[in-house]
């Protein structure tokens, strides 16, 4: 039994939710076709997925045509097929911090915002340098009513392995998402070794697989996770069924 070795199989943990993924065809750095798109779902699906948020990218410099209406449409039109999988999915939408963005962003709009689950939103910022403005968005966000969910933290460089950066970015009520392929070195030692910290200190709230192609598939089949972190990475998974409900 897996709980006298020193690692488990993340397939093993009850793998039913994500809730970060490009899996949506077409619309950014993700997945482009929907034959290929589908044969994620159904690969997932067997790994026991029964859930998924797609969580295009939202950044109009890159992605001008990435609005909740056009991304809501396309998930309409790829519906039956990705029904057809076995895994149910909705559409959220993952929001670059962006110099500008607070003031882009429209509390009065709020009822058209790509949410994660009720009023909590995907966020996240360049992996070469924190926004000026993360903090500012992120008290804008909590004032408007929002739950910020900052994506990745174990991936930006900036952040130290200390944790200090990060632990301020928690003290302003934002949850934290993990990377969970980052546990298996897949974006290097230093993400790794970020992602450990994080989860030992238990500051994340979530985990998604950030999913971007079919090869990412077979790291998470092999993904182990250490013994001493199953039970941080069940709470995690235990998180993401709640977002779904939320």
């Amino acid at each position: 039994m897996w709980f006298f070795n020193k690692s488990v199989s993340f397939t093993e943990l009850g793998f039913r939710t994500d809730i970060h993924s490009h899996i949506l065809p077409g619309v950014d750095d993700g997945f482009r076709a929907e034959d290929r798109s589908v044969k994620a779902l159904e690969l997932l699906h067997g790994m026991g997925l029964e859930r998924s948020i797609l969580t295009p990218h939202i950044y109009p410099d890159l992605y001008p045509e990435n609005t909740p209406a056009s991304m809501r449409k396309r998930l309409e039109e790829v519906a039956g097929l990705f029904s057809a999988t076995g895994v149910e999915c909705r559409v959220a939408g993952e929001h670059m911090v962006y110099a500008g963005v607070e003031d882009a962003f429209s509390p009065a709009d709020a009822g058209d915002v790509l949410c994660l689950g009720g009023r909590y939103i995907l966020i996240e910022m360049s992996y070469a340098y924190e926004s000026q403005n993360i903090r500012d968005f992120i008290f804008r966000l909590n004032a408007a009513g929002f739950n910020p969910v900052l994506a990745h933290p174990e991936r930006y460089s900036y952040y130290s392995r200390s944790l200090v950066e990060i632990s301020s970015i928690t003290d302003m009520d934002t949850c934290l998402q993990l990377n969970v392929l980052s546990l298996g070195g897949f974006y290097g030692a230093t993400a790794r070794e970020k992602a450990e910290a994080i989860l030992e200190k238990g500051l994340y709230s979530y985990l998604g697989t950030d999913l971007h192609s079919i090869s990412q598939i077979e790291q998470l089949k092999a993904l182990k996770i250490k013994r001493k972190h199953v039970p941080a990475v069940e709470r995690l998974l235990a998180g993401n069924d709640a977002l779904w409900n939320a």
